[in-house]
């Protein structure tokens, strides 16, 4: 994530959202939850206001480059299903994200330590690293950068 975002590894600081402790002087703090489904992980990061980040879409693109592995975000829109997808050759198309829910079935306790399950459905571009999602307009970002 230093390398990402521009500053030194000492500055990041990366805790499990189930840990909670975090290093608050630190410039770029970072909460993941792991996922199931499609998806490994979910991440949330902040960058203090005294940094100049790279912009979320070229943080996704340094991001995947770096992992070799698809790298999603949320479009700019209110569609909670619509993403970019970019691609560790630097491709990046939108893409359909479902969560599958995993607590729909059963009761609250019984699924209260269940990681969600996130499913990419489809995408405007094929997507090597996610062969089962259908190639297709994904009319839900239309209008949106």
């Amino acid at each position: 994530m230093a390398e990402i975002v521009g500053v030194r590894e000492r500055d990041v600081d990366i805790a499990g959202e189930s840990d909670g402790h975090h290093d608050w002087s630190a410039k770029v703090l970072c909460d993941y939850e792991p996922l199931t489904g499609d998806l490994a992980l979910a991440w949330d990061v902040r960058v203090s206001p005294e940094l100049s980040p790279p912009s979320e879409r070229e943080a996704a693109r340094r991001l995947a480059a770096v992992l070799g592995s698809t790298v999603f975000h949320p479009t700019a829109g209110l569609r909670p299903s619509a993403y970019w997808a970019t691609t560790p050759e630097g491709v990046t198309t939108r893409a359909r994200v479902l969560d599958m829910d995993p607590g729909g079935c059963g009761t609250p306790d019984e699924n209260a330590d269940r990681p969600p399950a996130l499913v990419v459905d489809a995408a405007e571009a094929p997507l090597a690293q996610l062969p089962g999602a259908r190639v297709e307009l994904i009319r839900e970002a239309l209008g949106e950068e």
